[in-house]
């Protein structure tokens, strides 16, 4: 019998360790005041994992089939303090480069240490053209002012 207790002591402290995790965060994406991809839509999933690391997948539709694109988390900028999109703050995070299938949709991955992207840091995300960082057809609020 102290096999049994022996195996279920890890189990429970794995599950634990899962629902001290809490419910991934999905963020909206809207489309930019921009003629850029009028289609484009998306979320925004964040999940910590066990090891405290965030994972943000973007999962995106309505981009330019073929275009490569940027994705990165911004910092609340100077230019306002409350829409961080309008904000034009620094890169916080980015994502790895990407590019739209043939029906416009992408999906990217990024995880970091959450430390990078707490408080001001981690403000919005903004989705760019990967040849013109200028270009950017979508932004998913993250903080709603500066704090």
């Amino acid at each position: 019998m102290k096999t049994p207790l022996l195996l279920s002591l890890p189990l429970a402290a794995a599950l634990s360790a899962c629902t001290m995790m809490g419910p991934p965060t999905t963020l909206t994406f809207k489309h930019n005041p921009v003629t850029a991809d009028p289609q484009a839509m998306g979320m925004a999933v964040v999940t910590t994992g066990m090891d405290g690391m965030l994972t943000t997948t973007l999962n995106l539709t309505g981009l330019t089939p073929g275009k490569t694109y940027a994705a990165h988390y911004h910092a609340f900028g100077p230019d306002s303090a409350t829409d961080p999109c309008a904000s034009n703050g620094p890169v916080s995070v980015g994502f790895p480069s990407f590019t739209a299938d043939a029906a416009g949709r992408a999906t990217v991955s990024v995880t970091s240490d959450p430390a990078k992207t707490a408080g001001n840091l981690g403000a919005y995300i903004n989705v760019h053209y990967g040849d013109d960082l200028q270009v950017i057809p979508l932004c998913a609020s993250i903080r709603t002012s500066r704090t």
